[in-house]
């Protein structure tokens, strides 16, 4: 399809084992294989509650999110800031400046 040289990429590539001799001694297809999987365990019991403090990571998120938006430098928006949102509030602050961020760029980049 590419027309190179050899059929491999690379010399690691040339010198990597193939499964060619597992392969070859299968005369019929694996049978020991569950045709469904089991159900997967919930994540959680309890429906969300978004009026709760956040996590260590969702105060991350939102500092980061400060960082893409610039409010990182802002007094009025201090590190403990993101410590002291719901749920809520921080989806709908992190979602607006991703959002933003994701415009600004493609703005960027036009000629």
């Amino acid at each position: 399809m590419f027309n190179l040289s050899s059929n491999f990429l690379t010399h690691r590539d040339a010198w990597a084992g193939t499964f060619e001799h597992i392969v070859s001694q299968l005369n019929a297809p694996r049978t020991d294989c569950q045709a469904v999987l089991p159900q997967a365990a919930p994540l959680r019991r309890t429906e969300p509650d978004e009026t709760k403090g956040l996590s260590e990571f969702q105060s991350e998120m939102v500092q980061l999110a400060a960082v893409l938006n610039g409010d990182h430098f802002l007094s009025s928006f201090p590190d403990e800031m993101g410590k002291k949102m719901s749920v809520k509030e921080a989806h709908t602050y992190v979602q607006g400046t991703v959002s933003w961020f994701i415009t600004a760029s493609k703005e960027a980049i036009k000629p």
